[in-house]
């Protein structure tokens, strides 16, 4: 069993790896370990929600969670005593509209309230195009989707686009989850950067991730990602690797999982494009699909990534 670690810092999951060694898991989920962001005003009545470290900034892996130095220190602690240690990987996004470090924000559906910065971890900048009334200091223009740290630029999100549909697989691929700035993940260079980041995971010691978002990455995309990590790699994905796919349902389980031909599927047709690309049977099995069919899908459990 691997064990979620919800919001604990990586001071205290070293701390705690010693019972869970003695307890017998066999690994342990920490929250995302990158750059988010950090505000100074409260959201919604709350000072820096949780799900405010599933808004990246940057690949940095300094979050709040702690330094790349405690990550890597804690990873060392957790895996001399046996356990290993899995990534939370959010890939699918950046931070969400209008959650940037632009002074000048102002929102036409509340009265043209208007809202400060928001900072974030390691201190690096981003911008985003919505709620914005002023123009950029440098360009004379408005600003549009810029994540230096990340080294991201306008080209690489999708056109904003509401996700009001979760059987369309349009919405599901490009639409702003939540107003979350998408990555347009078809362009290979996004794939890149994502598989850059992830092969950081695994070189600083993780032995894999809970892809967050996975069915809004479209399984083509996921295909090349997980193409070029293997590659970094040296051509095969480590012993002890293990990723699961976050693969929500809820009326879509035909599409998503059961039905092969649906062009939007991650059950067998993920597997055999991972073949195809070449995967190994081995490394096929390593990759895993999170599934939630239960309560209102609950026949959906029998659809998994394999035929066998």
């Amino acid at each position: 069993a691997i064990v979620e670690m919800f919001g604990w810092p990586h001071a205290d999951v070293e701390k705690e790896c010693e019972f869970l060694a003695k307890a017998g898991y066999m690994g342990v989920k920490v929250f995302p370990p990158q750059e988010q962001i950090m505000s100074t005003e409260p959201f919604q009545n709350v000072m820096n929600p949780w799900y405010f470290m599933y808004q990246p900034v940057s690949y940095k892996l300094d979050g709040r969670m702690g330094t790349r130095d405690e990550l890597r220190s804690m990873i060392q602690t957790c895996r001399s005593l046996g356990v290993r240690v899995y990534a939370d990987a959010v890939v699918n996004h950046m931070t969400g509209g209008g959650n940037d470090a632009n002074p000048k924000h102002r929102n036409p559906d509340a009265n043209c309230q208007e809202f400060g910065a928001k900072q974030s971890t390691a201190d690096s900048p981003m911008y985003t195009q919505n709620y914005v009334y002023s123009e950029s200091d440098v360009t004379g223009l408005p600003p549009l989707q810029e994540f230096p740290a990340a080294a991201y630029g306008p080209q690489d999100f999708h056109c904003e686009r509401v996700l009001n549909s979760w059987t369309d697989p349009l919405d599901l691929n490009a639409g702003w989850l939540t107003g979350l700035t998408d990555l347009n993940t078809e362009r290979d260079y996004v794939q890149e950067r994502i598989a850059a980041y992830l092969t950081d995971l695994i070189g600083i010691g993780f032995s894999g991730f809970r892809m967050d978002a996975a069915k809004h990455i479209q399984p083509d995309d996921l295909v090349k990602i997980f193409g070029k990590l293997k590659r970094n790699l040296g051509g095969t994905l480590p012993v002890d690797f293990i990723t699961w796919l976050e693969v929500l349902l809820g009326g879509e389980k035909d599409l998503l999982m059961c039905d092969p031909d649906s062009g939007y599927n991650y059950g067998s047709y993920l597997e055999d494009a991972l073949v195809a690309s070449g995967f190994s049977q081995e490394d096929v099995d390593k990759v895993k699909i999170w599934n939630s069919g239960y309560p209102k899908e609950p026949d959906a459990g029998a659809c998994t990534i394999s035929k066998k």
